[in-house]
């Protein structure tokens, strides 16, 4: 304990952010594996924190109701409903679909781009935004701050939009007068032309593949309950 404050960690998962940033390092085969709750222990070991207080990953689902994302929705809502078995909840966000129509007639049009050269398609980026999911953060983060119901952050996210929210942080705690440790934690690799950024304002924690493969190779386990 610090004065009255747990001297714990709270771990808020950015989850397409993380998970995204986990598949261009790592591979698709080793993000898809998303162990959150040993990831969770591993971080906050590396902290002052004692122990993990709250696990949430923030993820908005694909559309259930659509054919062409019905796979990717059961895989991802078996994924979080096991973390959870392992107390790592999911706070829900959600997707908002676009189509692409034309300026003149507003026909819609396909999301494929082929090369002029070998006739390879590639589907357009941004036909989904997720939607919320920053707000649900920020609000959990301040929640639990002004509650002071932890004394260690760790956001699992390289979006530098988290900024503006860790002064905000910052400036609670101050008028708690009291301590903490602001993180950011996420993959890093050697590949050229990829970023490894934490978000301004706090300290880094960075995850190799090595790390990742090894957490993934282990039973879940709830953070909470990790010694």
């Amino acid at each position: 304990m610090y004065g009255d404050v747990p001297t714990g960690s709270l771990v808020l998962v950015d989850g397409w952010n993380h998970y995204l940033a986990a598949m261009r390092c790592f591979g698709y085969k080793m993000a898809v594996q998303f162990p959150i709750d040993r990831l969770a222990a591993s971080l906050t070991t590396q902290t002052k924190a004692e122990a993990v207080i709250d696990v949430a990953v923030v993820m908005a689902l694909p559309n259930r109701h659509d054919p062409a994302e019905q796979p990717e929705f059961w895989t991802w809502r078996s994924r979080l409903n096991r973390l959870h078995n392992y107390g790592v909840r999911h706070e829900k966000a959600r997707f908002r679909y676009e189509s692409l129509k034309c300026s003149a007639c507003e026909h819609e049009l396909a999301r494929v781009v082929e090369c002029e050269r070998c006739a390879t398609p590639h589907p357009l980026a941004g036909r989904r935004k997720e939607k919320g999911a920053d707000i649900k953060i920020a609000a959990l983060a301040l929640d639990g701050a002004w509650l002071a119901s932890y004394s260690t952050l760790i956001l699992l996210s390289q979006d530098s939009d988290f900024g503006p929210l860790v002064q905000q942080l910052k400036e609670v705690h101050r008028r708690q007068d009291r301590w903490y440790d602001l993180y950011s934690a996420y993959p890093v690799c050697s590949q050229a032309g990829h970023e490894h950024r934490s978000v301004p304002g706090t300290k880094p924690l960075e995850i190799t593949e090595e790390d990742y493969a090894m957490l993934a190779s282990r039973p879940l386990r709830d953070p909470r309950a990790a010694g």
